[in-house]
């Protein structure tokens, strides 16, 4: 009984050193184990920083949420979503992709461009806000216009004959009837010879021309605004006659409507006056405007370090533009 009861005693023993040693094993690999994974960190990511080359996807937009410029083929193409400001150039459907920026900084890009993409990831969106002094600078008044809202047109016009071809297309002769390019309706030469043509416009009272609208099929927002035929009176200002026309501009135009001039200089309506007239802007469309930009950073190589990441113009990441302006 006595060496019975020993073994036991001795079985029992063993059993826990091993149990013991077990325990010791597992607790060391659970040691390791917790070491090696909180000794291993992900890396920061690459951001940009001045100086290196990035491939960028953005979309430009004013503070009346039309669009002027996108590097998206899907925002450039869809009219509904995205209203196209005047000015904006369609450019095919090849000329949507990143743009390559060789150098964060340089001034390849505006200002306020370079500045916002600092410290972005590839992959990231965000929306920068570029005032004039940081875009394309402010706005130049002297190519402001003023335009009354009511003017007195002259009806018949003297020029050379070497002018009436240039304008018209054709050789000046007495009874001949043509359209005016600029104005939309139709002239009729009076006289010709002694090296000059005198013809009279020929509108009709109530109808609506689109003179400074631009023939485009690649510009938007660039239509004009109309202009309607109050009156014609043929008899007044000594036979020289006059039509009253009224440019029909209203405040919804302002801002989202543009035109061309007779010289053909391009204008965006800038202003409905109280004094009965309109200013029209002669600027470049950007200038002197807050500016949207939604951009996303689609590639970023570092020359210093030789790191990069991301895939080189790639242009499937869709910039999503502002819609709350």
């Amino acid at each position: 009984m006595q060496d019975q009861g020993s073994g036991k005693r001795r079985i029992s023993a063993s059993t826990v050193v091993i149990i013991a040693l077990i325990l010791i094993g597992a607790g060391l690999i659970s040691y390791s184990s917790y070491g090696y994974f909180t000794a291993s960190r992900a890396k920061a990511p690459l951001t940009v920083q001045s100086g290196d080359q990035v491939y960028v996807n953005y979309t430009g937009q004013y503070t009346n949420n039309l669009v002027f410029d996108t590097s998206m083929l899907s925002v450039a193409q869809n009219n509904a979503t995205y209203p196209k400001a005047p000015g904006f150039t369609w450019r095919g459907t090849s000329g949507y992709k990143a743009l390559q920026i060789t150098k964060v900084g340089s001034g390849q890009v505006v200002a306020g461009f370079d500045q916002g993409l600092i410290g972005m990831a590839v992959n990231q969106t965000k929306t920068i806000v570029i005032p004039p002094d940081l875009g394309y600078g402010p706005l130049n008044t002297s190519l402001l216009s003023y335009l009354p809202l009511y003017q007195n047109i002259t009806m018949v016009h003297t020029t050379t004959i070497a002018t009436f071809q240039s304008d018209f297309g054709e050789a000046p002769s007495v009874g001949l009837v043509v359209r005016d390019p600029f104005w939309g309706w139709n002239i009729q030469v009076l006289s010709s010879g002694n090296g000059t043509a005198t013809y009279q416009y020929q509108p009709s009272a109530g109808m609506t021309v689109y003179p400074y609208k631009l023939n485009s099929t690649t510009v938007a927002g660039m239509g004009g605004f109309p202009v309607r035929v109050i009156s014609v009176t043929s008899s007044a200002n000594n036979g020289s006659g006059f039509i009253e026309i009224h440019n029909d501009i209203t405040n919804a135009m302002v801002k989202a409507l543009g035109g061309t001039s007779p010289t053909g200089s391009h204008f965006l309506i800038w202003g409905v006056n109280s004094n009965g007239t309109a200013t029209l802007n002669f600027n470049q469309p950007t200038v002197g405007r807050y500016l949207y930009f939604t951009i996303t950073v689609t590639y970023i190589s570092n020359p210093t370090t030789g790191k990069s990441v991301g895939i080189p113009g790639y242009d499937i990441y869709a910039s999503v533009s502002r819609t709350d302006l």
